[in-house]
């Protein structure tokens, strides 16, 4: 090895990949989330988690880009004062998050436009495909008469044409006094005629950034105006660069986001085969070693148990599966193996190192999430000095208590999370930023899920979860490091069984769950395969709104219910059910057969007690959802004789559910089936007044 490499303090380059552009360049690693960037232009926005390797992508994009002299490349890289500035000019706005989008995006798309502008018309060859038309000129000089970053003559464009006291009016206006339009349309035809390619690079958003309305909607603003041009011609491709929680805090605010956003973003993510060829690309040239296989260079800088592919895996444990973190934690190892003129690393090095590592992802933690999750600090601290293993349950338990902590302390904000999620949604939070793992019974692992998402599966009482081990020292758990064979127990990847971004892997576990019914037998036979079948589409199709789908949760009791999900009114169709029929626990009994008779409905009836209230459903083999003939009777009798609704609900009304589901949506488009399901059965088979505030889509 070469010693003086070996002594530095960060062998491995600076975790920044802005402060290290050096070996950046010379050991960057060509990740899938790379090529399709640069293959394709249908993503325009990228999203990843602090230290995933945004920056990292940033910055060898543009390299990729600007060795192509027919594409010109801009980037923005706002600092906070820029963000904080553009904020002012929106504080009229700050009521009402589609004023805030709407202004930015036509100010950011403006922006674009005068950028690429100034290129072309200060181009020798260029400026002659400029028309002869004045609009293009004038703007020009007044957009370069100011001096300053990009958002301050945003702003002093804004202040000349935004009226305080008529915003929307001003707003409504705004493009036309732009002319937005026009400048649009003869810029797009001069870059399709020079057959240049314009490249727009956008990151460090978060500068600055607020969760309020005008934080979010500028963010917005600037995300659907990179949309816009990008749609408008394959000539202009921006691209967005954003830390989770901020897409996170878009996903909620923005009403149109499933419609618009969704499909657009492409998610950062690292499995442990690229990161061991991340952190040996970077050997090869901190070390010199001229290895072939990225496990020898591994094995050549490594000893005892931190060898082979478990003991690479050993390290991950410490980590988020993020860059940053693995190249934090090698490059402290290193160090402390070379303050003892060691020049490979052993478990000790590794385990001092973690201690540092632990602290510092644990604070990190809480500041990426505080905004969107005000409850993460006091509910993590709560896991302190236990047991990183536990239960559902034992977990519910833990965040019962720091509620009682919350209350005492006061903050608002907190309590208020705590009554509107509940335990169930706390515990579903800290899985989706990768807090805790739950026990897959399918692999006999644990599963993290770093993407932020919410699982779209319920979660048992007797489920096993786990607590990152990257987080156990910090906590000071009963346990701070794994055996190899533990290690290979942590499946450290997303999240994918059904609400993945991959349309490829949604469209096959969707298909396996719709396939796996042909199989079941009708009749007695296979009635307890058709529960399991029910039980897991339930899972799926009501994955946003039902919390708990469990089989038999009083299983002793002498009325016992196949299945029941807890309504916690998070929908408009939910939210009716528990308002007009208070059905807190709702209730799928599951009858293999196809004809249902008076027996069935009745034993319904009686369980519809209490936090059950009055409404339940039946599912069954039939092929249709109408009620005709005695079904219809039986229903009508039951409503009118005991206010009670039983809505028939065939399997294969569930299948067509989650045929829906194979397009990326929000799971809105149940909410509004189910909605029409309800009507029909208030208006039609009853000749009720429907109680639905809204018309279905």
């Amino acid at each position: 090895m070469n010693q003086s490499i070996n002594y530095k303090s960060n062998p491995f380059g600076d975790v920044t990949a802005e402060n290290d552009k050096k070996m950046l360049s010379s050991a960057f690693l060509e990740t899938p989330d790379f090529r399709t960037l640069i293959e394709s232009d249908d993503r325009t926005i990228v999203v990843g988690r602090r230290g995933t390797g945004k920056s990292a992508l940033f910055q060898q994009l543009k390299k990729h880009w600007e060795s192509d002299k027919k594409i010109l490349v801009l980037t923005f890289s706002p600092d906070d004062t820029e963000i904080i500035g553009f904020r002012a000019i929106l504080r009229p706005f700050s009521s009402n998050f589609n004023l805030a989008r709407a202004v930015t995006k036509i100010l950011w798309k403006y922006a674009m436009l005068m950028e690429i502008s100034s290129y072309i018309s200060s181009h020798y060859k260029l400026s002659k495909l400029l028309p002869k038309s004045s609009i293009i000129s004038k703007h020009l000089e007044e957009w370069n008469s100011d001096r300053g970053d990009v958002f301050r003559r945003c702003r002093l464009i804004a202040k000349k044409y935004l009226d305080e006291s008529d915003p929307e009016g001003s707003i409504g206006d705004l493009q036309f006094n732009l002319e937005l339009s026009d400048i649009e349309r003869i810029i797009t035809d001069c870059i399709i005629s020079s057959d240049l390619e314009i490249k727009i690079l956008m990151d460090k958003l978060d500068e600055g950034y607020e969760s309020d309305n005008i934080g979010v909607g500028i963010i917005a603003g600037i995300t659907y105006a990179s949309i816009e041009l990008n749609k408008k011609t394959n000539h202009i491709r921006p691209i967005i660069f954003l830390r989770d929680n901020i897409f996170r805090t878009l996903s909620k605010q923005d009403p149109d986001y499933s419609r618009n956003l969704e499909g657009q973003a492409i998610r950062l993510h690292w499995d442990w085969a690229q990161l061991l060829t991340l952190v040996v690309r970077r050997m090869r040239v901190a070390f010199n070693i001229d290895k072939e296989k990225d496990q020898k260079v591994w094995d050549s800088v490594t000893a005892d148990e931190l060898k082979g592919r478990n003991g690479f895996k050993r390290c991950l444990q410490f980590t988020l599966y993020r860059p940053r973190d693995l190249l934090s934690l090698m490059n402290e190892s290193f160090y402390n193996a070379f303050r003892e003129n060691r020049d490979v690393i052993i478990n000790s090095d590794v385990d001092s190192a973690a201690k540092t590592i632990s602290v510092a992802r644990l604070e990190d933690l809480w500041k990426e999430y505080n905004k969107i999750f005000p409850s993460i600090q006091i509910v993590t601290s709560h896991f302190r000095d236990i047991d990183p293993e536990l239960t559902v349950y034992s977990c519910l338990q833990k965040i019962d208590s720091s509620y009682e902590i919350a209350k005492m302390q006061g903050d608002p904000k907190i309590v208020s999370e705590f009554e509107l999620l509940k335990n169930t949604g706390i515990l579903q939070g800290l899985y989706s930023v990768g807090f805790i793992g739950i026990s897959s019974k399918q692999s006999s692992s644990f599963v993290f899920c770093h993407d932020g998402r919410t699982p779209d599966k319920g979660f048992d009482n007797d489920d096993k979860i786990l607590i990152h081990p990257c987080y156990w020292i910090a906590l000071n758990l009963d346990k701070n490091t794994l055996s190899p064979e533990e290690a290979e127990s942590i499946h450290d990847e997303y999240d994918i069984n059904i609400v993945s971004d991959n349309p490829e892997i949604r469209n096959r576990k969707i298909g396996q769950i719709v396939s796996a019914l042909e199989s079941i037998p009708e009749g007695r036979e296979g009635a307890s395969e058709f529960e399991q079948w029910c039980v897991d589409a339930l899972r799926v199709v009501f994955a946003a709104h039902l919390t708990d789908i469990r089989k038999h949760p009083n299983i002793d009791s002498v009325q016992r219910r196949d299945i029941t999900g807890t309504n916690n009114s998070k929908s408009d169709f939910w939210k009716r059910v528990y308002e007009d029929y208070s059905s807190r626990q709702v209730i799928f009994d599951a009858k293999n057969y196809k004809e249902l008779h008076n027996s069935e409905y009745r034993q319904l009836l009686s369980y519809l007690t209490g936090i059950y209230g009055k409404l339940g459903f039946i599912i069954n083999r039939d092929d249709q959802p109408e009620l005709t003939g005695n079904n219809l009777d039986w229903t009508k009798e039951i409503y009118f004789s005991h206010k009670a609704l039983i809505i028939k609900l065939p399997a294969k009304f569930i299948v067509k559910l989650l045929q829906k589901l194979r397009s990326p949506d929000k799971h809105d488009v149940i909410d509004t089936q189910m909605a029409k399901l309800l009507t029909t059965y208030e208006t039609l088979y009853l000749s009720l007044k429907t109680t639905r505030t809204r018309n279905p889509k």
